[in-house]
């Protein structure tokens, strides 16, 4: 019976690789889209949640950023934020071609504050380079150390691949990473391109019911890209 609903066939069309990517959620919430994902097609291996990112561009110069996780985890634990912060490097590659460097959000960098808070993200970023030591992770930092190259020189005391130069921001929790990005967006004259959903074993992707012709369309483009071979 399940088989027969239309999240879960394509879901299973997807793991038997009859397709190469599935986009739902303009008839469902996103609570469905997930759980059916999660049943069929499966977690990637060491990613143990999904997750979601927006992709921020600037509309003038500059490069684009992802911001993590900001739909999906309310409150993620050390695991939960590593496995988040490796899916989201493995977006970056796959959407932007661009070698992550990801930088792991708190009001602490590099042990400036000591607070349980604080210690969770640096633990997070040590587990991260654990499960995927072919990229880039650090933290935790502070916002402006993760992204400004003079800041980050005058707050850390050891070299860092990350700090100054990060293009994945992971968040502590969503209410930071969901006030961030509309923040960028609104107050910083960003895009903010997504939604997407991140860790599944093949690219899923999740609209809002409000989505437009178009909105389908642009979502459609970016998860078939993530698809291809990288």
């Amino acid at each position: 019976r399940a088989a027969r609903k239309p999240l879960y066939a394509a879901g299973l069309m997807l793991k038997q690789g009859r397709v190469q990517a599935m986009i739902a959620g303009v008839t469902c919430p996103t609570a469905r889209v997930i759980e059916a994902s999660l049943l069929t097609v499966g977690l990637e291996p060491g990613i143990v949640a999904p997750s979601s990112f927006f992709i921020m561009q600037p509309k003038g110069e500059g490069a684009p950023l992802v911001f993590t996780d900001c739909a999906v985890n309310i409150d993620p634990n050390v695991e939960e934020l590593a496995s988040i912060g490796v899916a989201a490097a493995k977006s970056c590659v796959e959407l932007l071609g661009i070698e992550p460097r990801v930088a792991f959000l708190s009001f602490s960098t590099h042990g400036s504050a000591a607070h349980p808070l604080a210690d969770k993200l640096r633990k997070a970023a040590a587990r991260a380079k654990d499960l995927c030591p072919q990229y880039h992770f650090d933290g935790e930092l502070q916002a402006d150390a993760a992204i400004i190259p003079s800041i980050a020189a005058s707050k850390l005391r050891t070299s860092s691949t990350v700090a100054g130069q990060a293009n994945v921001l992971v968040f502590p929790d969503l209410n930071a990473a969901n006030i961030g990005y509309k923040l960028v967006q609104h107050l910083g004259g960003y895009n903010a391109l997504g939604p997407f959903l991140q860790g599944f074993a093949a690219p899923v992707s999740d609209l809002s019911r409000g989505a437009s012709v178009q909105d389908i369309v642009d979502t459609a483009i970016l998860t078939a890209s993530r698809a291809l071979p990288h």
